[in-house]
């Protein structure tokens, strides 16, 4: 089972009350049944954040800091957004134990979903490397994490674990 970012194919569940549709992804889910081998996710509406509203980004220090409770995910208000992300990761979790996902595919850069990279907490468009906060907690629990730039890889590791898997 592959859990999949609800904005990659369009639904307006982003801060900013948009989609963020991939086409690569939505053809890709096309080849696959949903609720066989997928199911939609999105921590932020699972953590009841307000669509739409200003953009949140992790504030000093990382996911693992967040967790800890040593950094926060704030808008550029300073409104702290990290219940809420909190809340959202632990869905995420329950939905990948409930399902036994164990692949996700997930919006890059997206301070819940990132994979590889998230905005650097100065709201300047700025990356730095590390994941978000439900893909933090989902890797800590055993799911691979893929970003939409990684299909082939994701592909690659489907066609290595899932016996239903036929591209």
């Amino acid at each position: 089972m592959l859990l999949v970012s609800r904005c990659l194919v369009g639904e307006k569940c982003r801060y900013n009350g948009k989609g963020k549709p991939n086409r690569a992804v939505i053809e890709f889910l096309q080849t696959l049944q949903a609720g066989r081998d997928y199911v939609f996710i999105c921590p932020e509406m699972s953590g009841k954040l307000p669509i739409p509203r200003l953009p949140g980004e992790i504030i000093g220090g990382n996911a693992a800091k967040v967790w800890a409770g040593a950094a926060k995910v704030q808008n550029p208000d300073g409104t702290d957004y990290t219940p809420g992300f909190i809340a959202g990761a632990e869905t995420a979790c329950q939905t990948a134990a409930k399902t036994m996902a164990t692949a996700a595919l997930l919006k890059e850069k997206s301070p819940s979903c990132g994979v590889h990279l998230v905005h650097n907490g100065h709201f300047d468009g700025t990356t730095v490397p590390g994941p978000g906060i439900a893909a933090y907690a989902l890797a800590r629990q055993g799911v691979r994490l893929f970003s939409e730039d990684d299909l082939d890889e994701l592909k690659e590791y489907l066609r290595a674990t899932e016996e239903n898997y036929n591209e």
